[in-house]
């Protein structure tokens, strides 16, 4: 892959805090077009990487393009989705107004809504099926619904890039299946999805492309390729011999993986 085919490329990046490094050099190219999960255990740097990328954390060293150009050229055409346990969801707005935020991304706060934004703001409720609730206010949603609402937003910015941070993260099967069929029809549209993921289960059948990662890049490329004992072990350590002895006590008892 070239960078010129590429969506997101990062050259030695790193971040530190405290005099510790959260990433370190991370170097790959990603490419356009795909879902793509970014996976490692806990405290690995996942989130790190997506607020580097985004400019929200300012690298200490190295840099990163999106669609090989720097992040202030093509800002409008990336949507970023923070974890949904960062916000202040007792905030007073209204579903529709939280979605509406999607669009002033492209306008600018001082800008009136035209009947296109409106209309956006409409599909994209529809597309999550959140548009019953568009006047209630979002501290009376579920976790799910308050996901949703946020895709929603991210949809209705129409971006071509789209960086996830644990979307899948405290929502309910129904909720967790509706995602990942609107990643794959926005996937269909020609759009990239960058998805930070801790489920082990469902990384081959959610993603076509992995990046693998604790704290430094442990392996990036299709799915089919990365997710081996080599690359899991080289990137879980011991915390993969636990998940892997619950996984399979779960398989033998026939427990549920999840509650519908």
């Amino acid at each position: 892959m070239e960078a010129q085919d590429s969506s997101i490329e990062t050259h030695d990046l790193t971040v530190i805090y405290n005099k510790k490094p959260a990433i370190w050099n991370i170097d790959f190219l990603l490419p356009k077009g795909k879902i793509i999960g970014i996976m490692g255990p806990n405290g690995s740097g996942k989130s790190t990487l997506l607020k580097a990328i985004m400019g929200i954390t300012e690298p200490n060293i190295g840099y990163s393009k999106i669609f090989n150009k720097p992040l202030d050229e093509v800002r409008d055409r990336v949507s970023y989705v923070p974890q949904r346990q960062s916000v202040d969801w007792d905030f007073p707005a209204s579903v529709y107004d939280v979605v509406a935020m999607g669009r002033f991304a492209k306008l600018g706060l001082l800008k009136r809504l035209t009947e296109e934004d409106k209309h956006i703001i409409k599909d994209s409720l529809e597309k999550v099926k959140m548009a019953p609730f568009a006047n209630r206010q979002i501290s009376q949603l579920s976790g799910g619904q308050q996901q949703r609402v946020f895709l929603a937003r991210a949809i209705a910015q129409r971006a071509d890039l789209y960086l996830m941070d644990e979307p899948f993260v405290g929502v309910d099967a129904s909720t967790e299946e509706a995602i990942i069929n609107l990643l794959k029809s926005l996937r269909d549209e020609g759009k990239t999805l960058v998805v930070v993921h801790h489920d082990l289960h469902t990384a081959q059948h959610y993603f076509e492309w992995l990046v693998m990662m604790n704290t430094r890049l442990v392996a990036s490329g299709p799915a089919e390729e990365v997710f081996n004992e080599q690359v899991l072990t080289d990137t879980y350590g011991g915390t993969l011999t636990t998940l892997s002895k619950v996984a399979n006590l779960l398989q033998e008892k026939s427990f549920p993986m999840r509650h519908k």
